[in-house]
């Protein structure tokens, strides 16, 4: 069960943290409670569901720890030794691109990175979930427990921010 779901739970994990510690903390812990709760698990929906609604809801708990504690206000020393900037290394595979799309394309997705990182957690859990995850509205629904059109709100509300803050930075 780990094996074929770790890879997927920490995706969501990572993309809704930004942060690999953590990420990684909130997989186990994920994994662990279905671990202990799978007796209960009714079959209402997919197993996939149930294990994304687990990590979105981990995820928000360490959101409010962070919060609590002042997690913006100190800095972590794995992190600002990754990159000069605390940043995750990209690396881009060479596809025959040129050096300067290359470039380019590493500059856009440091810019997304930083755009999606100023989104609410809403709508970043939303859009992950969707983009990334590649889940149906449906099943977004379930795991953030609201209604489909709430869903399709906030990811088009997601998408419309993204757009602002990318058009703003050119």
């Amino acid at each position: 069960m780990v094996q074929r779901h770790q890879a997927r739970a920490f995706n969501v994990a990572f993309h809704l943290l930004r942060n690999h510690e953590d990420a990684m903390e909130v997989t186990q812990d994920a994994f662990v409670r279905v671990h202990r709760n799978l007796a209960g698990f009714r079959g209402d929906c997919a197993f996939t569901t149930w294990l994304h609604q687990i990590v979105v809801n981990l995820a928000h708990n360490k959101h409010r720890w962070w919060f609590r504690r002042g997690r913006g206000l100190t800095d972590s020393l794995d992190e600002r030794l990754a990159t000069d900037d605390g940043s995750v290394e990209r690396q881009i595979g060479s596809g025959g691109a040129t050096p300067d799309a290359e470039a380019a394309q590493a500059e856009y997705l440091t810019r997304l990175d930083r755009a999606m990182g100023l989104l609410s957690p809403k709508y970043r859990t939303a859009l992950v979930l969707r983009n990334v995850e590649n889940l149906s509205y449906e099943e977004i629904a379930v795991v953030l427990r609201c209604s489909v059109g709430a869903v399709k709100s906030r990811i088009l509300r997601a998408r419309e921010a993204l757009r602002e803050e990318l058009r703003n930075k050119e």
